[in-house]
């Protein structure tokens, strides 16, 4: 035997197991990526959550401009941003409205429309009630 013929004798023999190694391999790396991305998620997911501010609805209004309503505190801040800025719009302070708007903001929360009809008409319904709420009496004051 010579040295050629040496080197291929330990692979001649050991297919089967050596293939079942190299899977199991294969499925702990794929377990252990699994594992790794769903931990960063609620990492992540924990970091980006505030103590004192969230965002109770977002509604896009055009390419990179969007409006907020952000609760902080007891107040609730409706904002526009933009690419460049974030613009206080208006600020409600009154309690009742602030109340009855985190109730609502809860109760409303559920599957995300996934046709373009239902984004529309989501997005025409969120004006809707913005505009109807921030005309009551004591809606806030203007900024």
């Amino acid at each position: 035997m010579n040295g050629a013929e040496e080197a291929l004798q330990p692979l001649a023999g050991g297919g089967t197991g050596s293939l079942f190694l190299y899977l199991f391999g294969a499925l702990l790396v794929i377990a252990l990526s699994f594992v790794t991305v769903r931990w960063l998620s609620r990492w992540q997911l924990q970091l980006t959550r505030g103590r004192r501010m969230r965002v109770l609805e977002g509604l896009a209004v055009g390419r990179d401009r969007y409006l907020l309503l952000v609760q902080v505190g007891q107040e609730i801040l409706l904002l526009g941003s933009t690419e460049g800025s974030i613009r206080l719009i208006h600020r409600i302070d009154d309690p009742d409205l602030v109340a009855e708007w985190l109730a609502e903001s809860q109760l409303e929360r559920g599957p995300n429309p996934t046709s373009f009809a239902g984004v529309e008409g989501a997005v025409r319904a969120n004006l809707e009630r913005m505009r109807e709420l921030l005309a009551r009496k004591g809606g806030g004051r203007r900024e």
